[in-house]
Formats: structure tokens, C-alpha cells, sequence
């Protein structure tokens, strides 16, 4: 087994070998000729062991990173998934008749910006919904609502813009964790003649996709529904699934009927009475929610005591150090989930 060395114990190694090599006959006082020759070389020499040692963990997928970690899954065939460009839907005010056309050139404030991929017709009413997409890639691109109000190159009849929803679909490259999520993956689960693993496997190759669930003849014979989330953990966009769609169709064992869905949301109310601490309402909702994203396929019920249990191990998101009262939709049971229901916290109400 590989073993780092201190320049310490690699500098008494080489004083030894060179009193054994001299029969002891060479002057090795710290600050002679013979001592900072060795000295010197155990320096460089221990350099040479820590990058043996990167290069023994870049080897193993488990203690690999980076473009080596790249380089490992791609020997699988797995790839890194790249960073993504977001969608959004531009409201284009102009002069009736005018077709903005593709490639158009909108932006924000801060100079992020977006091109239209379709060109479509201003109507009667003197608007037109067109889709675009950020020119740049990356989460930072999917800006809130009202924040694309910018035309950087003047088009004829065009005399406004604006994004009525906020941009969405905008992903980083994938990140190392879940890289060597997806290689470990594939080779402990062999895709074979389109069993579940096959679908997931699939499905997870699509830059976007989170978790996936598989159903196996959900609607009888050859027919396979595959459920999905974003990268994120939270509802797959419509474009998302289409996209799934498609490289599923492209791939998929002949003779099965796929079906590609997003989860759906089941909301839940949370009451609870505050008995101990300074509830922050936002930090109960972001809590529990990043908790069952975090569960999500992986749990047949919300359990009523976990919540209880994540409030209270999230006190400094939350607030709360004890509470009384807990309900969850009006009830203090368990509540069942499909395999294609996300649980998510809309309402939190404190008890005074």
C-alpha cells in the first residue's frame, strides 16, 4: 500500500545509505557539504511522493477530480454532462405585422444576454410571446421575471421587450459528486435489454436531469413511464421532458412504448406552535424542502415525525429549538406518496 514520506524520514533514509556506501567514513553534521546534498534531495524527493500520491487517488474513481475524474467515467462511457444554456419566453411589443425574427438580440441590466430561437409575427394585439435563450450558459443565466427589458441592436418595429416569468433550464456542468454518482452507477447496475437501469441510465445522460424513477409496465404490457426531476430536484419543465423524450426514443429497446413525465407536486400546509426559539418561516418551508429533495424516489410516505425531526436539526435555518402542535395538512399522520409525487412545503402557520 502507497505511503506518503516527510522529508524527515526520507533525509535519515539517505544519511544511512550514504554512511553504509562510505563505511561510515563522511562527515554528516547539519550544515556540511554531505548533509545539505541529501537535504536537498529529500526536499525534492518528497515532492515526488505527494504527487505519486495525487496521481494514485486520480487513478480510482472514489478519490479521483476534475478533468481525471472526466477522464475515468469517459473510459465507461460516461460523460460529463455540460452546462446548459436557460430558456425564456419574451414578451416583443412592436408595430403589427413585423416578424422578429430568429437569432434577435435581447438582454438584462447587467448585460446577460439572449437570442431568440424562432421568429414569430407581432398580431393584432401589438405583442408576441417568442422563446429565446441565454447566449451564455450556467444557472446564473435563468434571471427573474421583468429583468430582460433591454434591445441592444435596434430591430425594425421592435419597440420593447420584457420576460413576464423568469428564465429556467439554465445548468451548470455537472458537478464531480454527482458525475461519480452516475459512473458508480452504471457499472454496479448493468443497463441489459432495456431493464429499469437502462431507462435511468438513459435518462441521466440528458443535462438537466436530477433523480429518476422508473415504472415498469404501468400501463400494461411494453409500456415503460420513466419520472423525472431537474438537476435541482424540482419540476422537470416541459422542454426538459421533451428533451428526455427524444434521446430516450432515439435509444430505447424496440418495441416499448415510453412514456417521459415530470414529478408532481403534492403541497403540504405546516402548522406548529413555537414553544422554544424565533421561528423564521422561510427557513422552516427552505429546510423541509431541500429534506425531501434530497428524499425524493426514495420514500413510499412523508413521515410526520422526520418533520418534526428536520425543523428542529435545522434549528439555525429554522429558529426553532422546541415546538408543540405540529400538523401537517390538518393531521398528525404519515401521509402516503405515489412514486411520482414530490412533497413540498406552500404554507407555513405558527400557532400563537
Amino acid at each position: 500500500m502507497f505511503e506518503l514520506e516527510t522529508r524527515k524520514n526520507i533525509l535519515e533514509r539517505l544519511k544511512s545509505y550514504f554512511t553504509e556506501i562510505a563505511d561510515g567514513k563522511v562527515n554528516l553534521v547539519e550544515g556540511g557539504f554531505a548533509w545539505d546534498l541529501l537535504a536537498s534531495n529529500s526536499k525534492e524527493f518528497e515532492k515526488v511522493y505527494a504527487e505519486i500520491g495525487l496521481s494514485v487517488e486520480a487513478f480510482f474513481p472514489q478519490t479521483s477530480w476534475g478533468p481525471w475524474l472526466t477522464k475515468s467515467a469517459e473510459t465507461y462511457g460516461v460523460i460529463r454532462r455540460e452546462a446548459t444554456s436557460s430558456i425564456v419566453v419574451l414578451t416583443v411589443t412592436g408595430q403589427v405585422g413585423i416578424t422578429v425574427p430568429e437569432g434577435s438580440l435581447f438582454a438584462t441590466n447587467d448585460g446577460k444576454n439572449f437570442l431568440t430561437i424562432e421568429s414569430k409575427k407581432i398580431e393584432d394585439s401589438g405583442t408576441v410571446d417568442i422563446k429565446a435563450q441565454s447566449i451564455e450558459t450556467g444557472e446564473n443565466y435563468n434571471v427573474d421575471a421583468n429583468t430582460i427589458t433591454k434591445i441592444p441592436v435596434s430591430i425594425y418595429g421592435v419597440s420593447a421587450v420584457n420576460n413576464k416569468n423568469s428564465a429556467y433550464d439554465g445548468f451548470d456542468e455537472e458537478d464531480d459528486e454527482t458525475l461519480l454518482k452516475r459512473l458508480l452507477f452504471k457499472v454496479r447496475m448493468p443497463a441489459t435489454s432495456g431493464n429499469n437501469y437502462h431507462y435511468m441510465t438513459l435518462a441521466t445522460e440528458v443535462a438537466g436531469v436530477g433523480e429518476v424513477s422508473v415504472i415498469d409496465l404501468w400501463n400494461g404490457n411494453g409500456t415503460v413511464k420513466v419520472i423525472i426531476t431537474d438537476a435541482n430536484n424540482n419540476i422537470a419543465s416541459e422542454d426538459l421532458i421533451e428533451k428526455v423524450k427524444t434521446y430516450i426514443e432515439a435509444q430505447r429497446i424496440i418495441g416499448a412504448t415510453v412514456t417521459v413525465a415530470s414529478v408532481t407536486e403534492l403541497k403540504l400546509n405546516i402548522e406548529l406552535k413555537v414553544t422554544k426559539g424565533t421561528a423564521n418561516i422561510e427557513g422552516i418551508k427552505n429546510a423541509i424542502n431541500n429534506y425531501f429533495k434530497e428524499s425524493v424516489f426514495k420514500t413510499e410516505y412523508v413521515s410526520y415525525a422526520q418533520l418534526g425531526s428536520v425543523i428542529l436539526q435545522n434549528a439555525t435555518t429554522t429558529g426553532v429549538l422546541d415546538y408543540a402542535d405540529l400538523k401537517v395538512n390538518n393531521d398528525i399522520e404519515n401521509i402516503p406518496l405515489t412514486s411520482e409525487q414530490l412533497p413540498v412545503v406552500s404554507e407555513v402557520s405558527l400557532i400563537e
